[in-house]
């Protein structure tokens, strides 16, 4: 099977995850396991799990020090057999919380092949600011594929 007919039939069988939880620390531990299952069902090798779970752990501790109190985190998970995205999201206290200097955002830069926050600066009705954070990890194909 060519590469390009591969990536088109995992495609076809992607899992797709919401998750919206309290935005506390406490529950990281279950971000992290089921973003790992995901990766796991789409056949990333354990180095890449490895890496996502902290990239979750990464984007979602970030939020959620900078979340409205008693606020929730929003997750979004989507994986198939070629690439897994994750979008966190919470309502912030500030409207632009990330620090794209912390040691912590180099991590997760260095760690994901894209990586984007959104911000909505202009909420007036809103306790808080809604911001985003988006990654994206590739599944590195053998090269007997």
């Amino acid at each position: 099977m060519a590469s390009s007919e591969r990536i088109v039939a995992d495609s076809a069988h992607a899992t797709s995850i919401h998750l919206r939880i309290d935005a506390d620390l406490g529950q990281l531990v279950m971000l992290r396991a089921v973003a790992e299952t995901a990766a796991l069902l789409a056949d990333f090798t354990l180095e890449e799990v490895a890496d996502i779970r902290v990239a979750v752990d990464e984007a979602a501790t970030s939020l959620i020090l900078a979340a409205v109190p008693g606020s929730r985190l929003y997750c979004d998970v989507s994986a198939d057999g070629f690439r897994m995205r994750i979008r966190v999201q919470a309502l912030c206290v500030e409207p632009d919380p990330i620090d794209e200097s912390d040691f912590g955002w180099n991590v997760l830069h260095s760690i994901t092949d894209h990586l984007d926050t959104d911000r909505d600066l202009d909420t007036p009705e809103l306790d808080g600011h809604p911001v985003g954070i988006t990654f994206t990890r590739l599944r590195r194909l053998p090269a007997d594929h």
